[in-house]
């Protein structure tokens, strides 16, 4: 998976930027970036936009394995 940070930052943009392109606060930007915070799914959309990116290069869905119960 490609970090946002990574590619922000090889585009030269900075969080300031990114943020006011994508409409919400650097300080939201930073908790999206940072994965403190969990990104909106049109927020999500935005990044990849202003980023030049595909939305599903940057934020892939979660997988989970499931496992067979075994019983004992």
């Amino acid at each position: 998976m490609r970090q946002i940070e990574d590619i922000r930052k090889a585009r030269g943009f900075t969080q300031e930027y990114v943020a006011a392109n994508v409409g919400v606060a650097t300080s939201s930007y930073n908790q999206y970036e940072t994965g403190a915070r969990n990104i909106p799914a049109d927020v999500a959309e935005r990044i990849a936009s202003v980023l030049g990116v595909d939305v599903g290069e940057i934020f892939l869905p979660i997988k989970f394995t499931i496992r067979e119960h075994i019983a004992e």
